[in-house]
């Protein structure tokens, strides 16, 4: 049995504890709001030099931890891109802008661009859709051309590396194409509406290889070797024919996608980084028709020729 002295002196300090507490809240209540303030930063400061790298809330601590990837990125250099992107951004730099292929680019540059896509869609320059490129063409100047240059004989000009932060600092906050500027989000219609000659809605395997060879300059070698991959990789081997829904699923993964899987790699031609992988993966059945003599147990510490597991 609990002896009763040990009980009368629990009781008494817990009435103790409930009177200070009373008297601190009654003190609290009718201190000035300066002396609130001062106290509050005085217990902040204090507080400060005993932390050491220790981060206390009002309700719980907290460590304090090595800071993200995302964390670290800066908006201010390219890092927010992967190696991936990186090279997609180039090529787009060099095979649709950079023409003379002296590393920069100016507002002529892209004035050209449009031009050629105007001249190669056979558009009138009164045409709605030149007009909206039009508009294309100033978003994308305003953004990427550097105007830090005050003279005025001097051409305003744009090199790669300026290129690809203006790209990073997009990409920085974007997570779906909705995210990106209204003029750039137009850019898809406006490619799709020059690939598809035919105005059928629908792009034809030989359109995406005029495009490729008339627009773009690859040569014929060149384009027999990647076009049969990009279009099955558009289309997901033919099942869905390549639309402009379809289309801009495919620029999306051209811009966020940044690993070698996906169609959007070959949205503009090959380029150096891009990779012959196909967005299926192909399963091996010879397993399912085997006999169960010719079949080979797993086992993790054997060296085997099979090519995958079967669970």
């Amino acid at each position: 049995r609990i002896p009763r002295k040990f009980i009368a002196n629990w009781r008494q300090a817990c009435d103790r504890t409930k009177d200070r507490t009373k008297e601190l809240l009654k003190r609290w209540r009718t201190l000035p709001e300066s002396e609130i303030a001062n106290a509050a930063a005085a217990a902040r400061s204090q507080q400060q030099d005993k932390d050491h790298g220790w981060s206390v809330h009002v309700w719980a601590t907290w460590v304090s931890r090595v800071p993200s990837e995302e964390e670290l990125q800066d908006p201010a250099s390219c890092s927010c891109l992967s190696q991936l992107q990186k090279e997609k951004f180039g090529h787009f730099f060099s095979h649709l802008l950079d023409w003379d292929k002296d590393s920069l680019i100016s507002a002529q540059d892209f004035d050209a661009l449009s031009e050629r896509l105007r001249h190669f869609a056979d558009w009138s320059t009164n045409s709605a859709e030149f007009h909206i490129l039009r508009e294309v063409q100033n978003g994308f100047t305003e953004t990427f051309i550097d105007t830090t240059t005050e003279e005025p004989h001097v051409p305003r000009t744009a090199s790669i590396d300026h290129w690809l932060v203006q790209w990073s600092k997009m990409m920085n906050s974007a997570r779906n194409l909705q995210d990106f500027p209204l003029w750039l989000q137009y850019f898809p219609k406006i490619i799709f509406l020059v690939i598809n000659k035919s105005g059928s809605g629908v792009i034809t395997r030989d359109e995406l290889r005029v495009f490729y060879s008339s627009f773009l300059g690859f040569s014929t070698q060149k384009v027999g070797e990647v076009l049969d991959l990009a279009y099955s990789n558009m289309t997901s081997n033919g099942d869905h024919p390549l639309r402009y829904h379809i289309y801009h699923l495919c620029f999306a993964n051209f811009l966020l996608g940044r690993h070698p899987h996906g169609p959007g790699q070959f949205l503009f031609g090959p380029f150096e980084g891009s990779t012959n992988y196909s967005t299926m993966f192909p399963i091996d059945y010879s397993a399912l028709s085997s006999p169960p003599e010719a079949l080979e147990p797993y086992s993790p510490n054997k060296k085997t020729n099979r090519r995958s597991v079967v669970v």
